[in-house]
């Protein structure tokens, strides 16, 4: 008999998830932050079957074993994991095997992995590992525990270096591990916030920068915020989105101000610098059908979301140049029909006849 490929091995592995663990399998696969990444249209919904093809063709037979174990223990299947594992000749990860947990410490310095889009960019939506989350705990989380000493944190975030076989003279890997103390990721890592939701983070550093500017205050919570501020503004990419940040919160106070609405910056999406006026009367075709897009997006829009100011100031210009068209119109109708009075009510003047001498 001869022995399995390493594709079939896989596939036998996913066979025997079940829908609901397939689904899951497909979710943590789209979430993985290493290149190359997988198409959202490529797996989702579809069967063991081409989600194994997907796997292969993406990661090559060789590496995708190794993928598929991963994700297999991410979603809590470590016997399909070890099984595939031992099937396809990798190494195993259970307890007294020799699992690469030490060479991933010493390769990892403390530098997050970037989610990236399609194009390479950096991706600023949440991961669906970090929507998951604040969902679990939204709406009715409980009040958590006190916010923990900065010696406190940094001890743990030491001790969890060590444990890691890291070194914990580097300042920047155990600055990595800080966990934060509020907020909706409170008790997750610097490093898994900045690969989870930059722009949670950018908006966070940029807000702690203000207030910086009119308090030196020394308390627990903002040792913490300046702590993950060191931390983020260690990287350009994070740098930019900070800015950006404050671009938008300037110009927002902007348009609170008379006849200035349209000044406050899109703030999300591929168009997201321009002003709202200025993507609203805009020539450009592409400009124009995203703002299309965007009327269609009335009724399935977050409530209070950027998207929704948008297409709360595309709707109410809508309205006013419909109304400007009205008048015109209006106006073009009494311009005319008096232009026709005045005719109506010329004078009728006989031409007189010219006398002819003979």
């Amino acid at each position: 008999m001869n022995p399995k490929t390493k594709k079939e091995s896989i596939k036998d592995a996913l066979a025997k998830l079940g829908e609901r663990k397939l689904r899951e399998f497909v979710e943590q696969l789209l979430d993985r932050r290493e290149e190359p990444w997988v198409a959202r249209c490529d797996v989702e919904g579809q069967d063991h079957l081409r989600v194994t093809n997907v796997l292969v063709s993406a990661f090559t037979e060789a590496r995708a074993p190794q993928v598929a174990a991963e994700i297999l223990r991410k979603i809590r299947c470590n016997d399909e994991a070890e099984r595939l594992v031992k099937e396809t000749g990798g190494e195993s990860s259970q307890p007294g095997s020799n699992d690469n947990s030490e060479t991933k410490a010493c390769v990892d310095k403390g530098d997050p992995t970037f989610q990236k889009t399609s194009n390479g960019e950096l991706d600023t939506k949440p991961s669906q590992e970090a929507r998951s989350h604040v969902a679990g705990r939204w709406p009715l989380a409980p009040a958590g525990p006190p916010v923990k000493k900065p010696e406190e944190v940094a001890a743990e975030a030491r001790a969890c270096v060590l444990s890691e076989g890291g070194d914990s003279s580097n300042d920047r890997l155990v600055l990595s591990r800080y966990t934060l103390q509020f907020g909706q990721y409170r008790d997750k890592t610097y490093k898994w916030l900045l690969e989870n939701d930059v722009t949670y983070a950018a908006n966070l550093v940029a807000s702690h920068q203000k207030e910086r500017e009119h308090t030196k205050r020394l308390d627990p919570l903002m040792a913490n915020k300046d702590a993950l501020t060191r931390y983020v503004m260690a990287y350009p990419e994070v740098v930019r989105e900070v800015k950006f940040h404050c671009e938008y919160e300037k110009a927002k106070e902007r348009s609170h101000q008379s006849g200035q609405a349209g000044s406050a910056l899109v703030g999300f999406g591929k168009y997201r610098s321009k002003t709202l006026k200025g993507l609203y009367e805009s020539k450009d075709w592409d400009e124009i059908r995203y703002v299309d897009f965007l009327r269609g997006m009335k009724s399935t829009c977050d409530q209070g979301s950027k998207m929704e100011e948008a297409i709360k100031y595309i709707l109410k210009r809508d309205k006013q140049r419909a109304a400007a068209k009205k008048r015109q119109t209006r106006e073009n109708q009494v311009q005319s029909t008096r232009g026709l009075s005045t005719v109506a009510s010329r004078p009728v003047q006989k031409k007189q006849k010219s006398s002819r001498r003979t």
